[in-house]
């Protein structure tokens, strides 16, 4: 069983973080799953991308996700022929960035996703129990900006010129960091 205590002691300022994105094919963790992983590993303090990540995940009930969900993914099964069973998956994320911390946009959703399948494949946990959420240095930066009405990633690159093509995951977890490095 996964477990979060079993992770090494190491001075948060020199703890790798993984900005990771996830297109799953609904939002319940109960009902739907994961169908893409997208992460760049980064180093304090200059958070330059040390590695990159990417896979397409072979999803095993595709017919259980939410036809809106589907859609705002561009989910085809055509598209997803490379695609890798979830627990090869998480295995290579697990060592591509072990010890890390997690950060993202909104960076929950992944955290529930990620814990529900690392419990349901038996792999242990590969990152810190605290999680880097980049919508809320965004949204103490943005309270008082009266042109902003909506804080959403889209809204958010815009305002800062970063470029983003939405629901692409490398380009969401690409403008993520670009914003976390522009607000810190």
């Amino acid at each position: 069983m996964p477990y979060f205590l079993n992770q090494a002691k190491i001075d948060f300022k020199l703890r790798p973080i993984l900005f990771i994105d996830l297109e799953m094919t609904g939002l319940d963790v109960e009902k739907h799953e994961i169908v893409e992983i997208a992460a760049l590993l980064v180093r304090p303090p200059k958070f330059e991308i040390e590695n990159s990540f990417y896979t397409k995940v072979i999803p095993t009930h595709p017919e259980t996700g939410d036809p809106k969900s589907l859609k705002i993914i561009n989910y085809h099964p055509k598209d997803w022929t490379e695609a890798i069973p979830l627990k090869q998956a998480l295995e290579e994320l697990s060592q591509f960035a072990p010890n890390c911390f997690l950060a993202g946009w909104s960076v929950q959703n992944e955290w529930d996703f990620l814990n529900h399948a690392l419990e349901k494949e038996n792999i242990p946990y590969f990152y810190k129990h605290q999680l880097i959420e980049v919508f809320s240095l965004a949204y103490v930066h943005c309270y008082g900006d009266q042109d902003i009405k909506f804080l959403n990633l889209p809204n958010m690159a815009h305002k800062l010129g970063v470029h983003l093509d939405p629901h692409k995951p490398d380009s969401d977890i690409r403008a993520t960091l670009e914003i976390f490095r522009k607000l810190i």
